[in-house]
């Protein structure tokens, strides 16, 4: 038996939900989602990318709390030294500090220098704490500009696959969190500008774990 227009509900009457919590990534998202705000939720949830913009002086902070702990997170970062640098001199990171907070596994992507390279121990003498990535060739090319000032792009991807631990279910979230900066703050002789993208996205698949692997 067909509805009659007077047992017909619109759309907008429908209860609405309210995502009012701006510190906490939701375990399900909508397209529409804005951080920050509360607006209604209307649409089935479907993956999304949350976009993020990273440092933009002497260092660069990212972090944000997760309700899903499945999450694969991409850094598209660049580190400007305003010196010159000779071209055939490699650059030096050793006096730069990579924190890596709630990851489980990631690779580092060091561009090759000739066509038979192997994939070096380190990033340009990068220190990396909290996480062993894996580092492997590919990535973005180092650009030297006309001027002879250096700058470095630092592609990695991180992923968050372990269930969520005792405490972080007792406080329904877990943090992912990133920070680039100088080791000894107060050594200013080599000071780089950091900045960059950070991209999150959630349910991390099996290629992301083949990526982030030696093999």
């Amino acid at each position: 038996m067909a509805l009659t227009d007077d047992e017909l509900i619109a759309i907008s009457d429908l209860p609405v939900g309210k995502n009012d919590n701006s510190n906490t990534q939701p375990d399900l998202i909508t397209l529409h989602e804005v951080r920050g705000t509360t607006d209604s939720v209307f649409a089935l949830p479907y993956q999304n990318t949350n976009i993020d913009v990273f440092g933009g002086g002497a260092a660069g902070q990212w972090a944000l709390n997760f309700q899903n702990p499945l999450q694969r997170v991409v850094l598209d970062l660049e580190i400007y030294f305003g010196g010159r640098s000779v071209e055939s001199t490699p650059p030096n990171l050793s006096a730069l500090t990579l924190t890596l907070t709630g990851f489980s596994s990631g690779v580092i992507f060091a561009p090759a220098t000739t066509y038979d390279a192997a994939a070096p121990d380190n990033y340009f003498g990068l220190t990396v704490t909290g996480l062993a990535p894996v580092i492997k060739l590919g990535g973005k090319r180092r650009r030297l500009e006309q001027s002879g000032q250096v700058i470095i792009p630092l592609v990695a991807v991180l992923l968050s696959e372990n269930p969520l631990t005792t405490q972080e279910v007792a406080q329904g979230f877990r943090t992912l969190s990133v920070a680039l900066k100088r080791t000894d703050e107060s050594q200013t002789s080599v000071v780089p500008i950091l900045g960059g993208m950070v991209y999150s996205n959630p349910l991390p698949s099996a290629r992301d774990g083949a990526l982030v692997r030696m093999s």
